[in-house]
């Protein structure tokens, strides 16, 4: 009889864009229940290795993981062989588009008269393989005081809101040029090439109904996520993972306890996050690190 984990298989740390460190992030997992973790920072590795030796002292499961950062979508790669070259040197190259993409950002944001700078951001953002995006830009305007009492002055707080008004899809710099972005092949082929699992995250963010997903399937993308935390909006996705034999996995897509996506637990939210682990690797013949 095989054993089922339960999982959350999406989670970031200070790596990326989270608030807490990993180590944090390992006992708050296995507080809830978790038996098998994956800690996904944007584009780096950096927060699961340093994760590895608290993983180790608390015997939780913890899962070689990434979110890459494409031109459409997020892609979750899992099980991948964290000591790959190849693919660290990928990784390093989407950190270089996004540090590219952030410096748009910048430049939209000085243009509106607040004082920000790419050197700003990375004083306040210091960790070595780190890779720097929205949320750590807009921390750096809420750590560096000449930007905070700008913003202050122009009627910010510092509040989510203001993230949104900033920095949201529809803020004031939220849409920038798709010119420095790897592709959805590329990165699928790389995560392949590591003998991981690529898994579109939170599809239903993404996409406008599950049919828009057609193209990552012909590209070989091997599941989608489903997150709990999002109750039905997960459905439509579900069938369609069943209709075309995709894998599923189960993610909180975990930033900190001030964002409104908890850890899963074991709390039961409309959705079973149970997984037999190793099944799920051995389907795609991957090597769980």
């Amino acid at each position: 009889m095989t054993e089922r984990k339960y999982i959350d298989w999406h989670s970031h740390t200070i790596y990326s864009d989270g608030a807490d460190d990993p180590a944090t992030v390992v006992r708050n997992s296995k507080l809830l229940g978790i038996e098998s973790l994956a800690i996904t920072d944007h584009d780096t590795m950096a927060g699961y290795r340093e994760a590895r030796a608290e993983a180790k002292r608390w015997r939780i499961d913890l899962v070689p993981g990434v979110e890459v950062t494409t031109t459409h979508y997020h892609i979750l790669g899992l099980g991948i062989d964290p000591d790959n070259d190849r693919f660290n040197d990928f990784l390093k190259k989407v950190r270089d588009l996004q540090e590219k993409v952030c410096q748009q950002r910048i430049e939209l944001l000085q243009k509106k008269g607040i004082p920000i700078s790419l050197e700003k951001l990375k004083k306040n953002f210091p960790h070595s393989e780190q890779r720097i995006g929205k949320y750590n830009l807009f921390m750096t305007t809420l750590l560096d005081k000449e930007c905070a009492d700008y913003l202050l002055s122009h009627g910010y707080e510092g509040t989510k809101k203001d993230f949104a008004a900033l920095l949201g899809s529809k803020g004031l710099v939220g849409k920038v040029e798709k010119k420095y972005f790897v592709g959805s092949r590329e990165t699928i082929n790389e995560i392949h090439s590591a003998g991981g699992i690529a898994i579109v995250a939170h599809p239903f963010k993404q996409t406008k109904s599950p049919q828009e997903l057609d193209s990552l399937v012909k590209k070989g993308i091997d599941g989608l996520e489903i997150q709990p935390n999002y109750a039905e909006k997960n459905i439509l996705y579900q069938e369609y993972a069943k209709e075309k034999g995709l894998l599923m996995t189960y993610g909180s897509d975990y930033h900190g306890s001030s964002f409104t996506r908890p850890l899963l637990g074991r709390a039961d939210k409309g959705f079973d996050n149970l997984l037999d682990v190793d099944e799920f690797f051995n389907s795609r013949r991957v090597v769980h690190v």
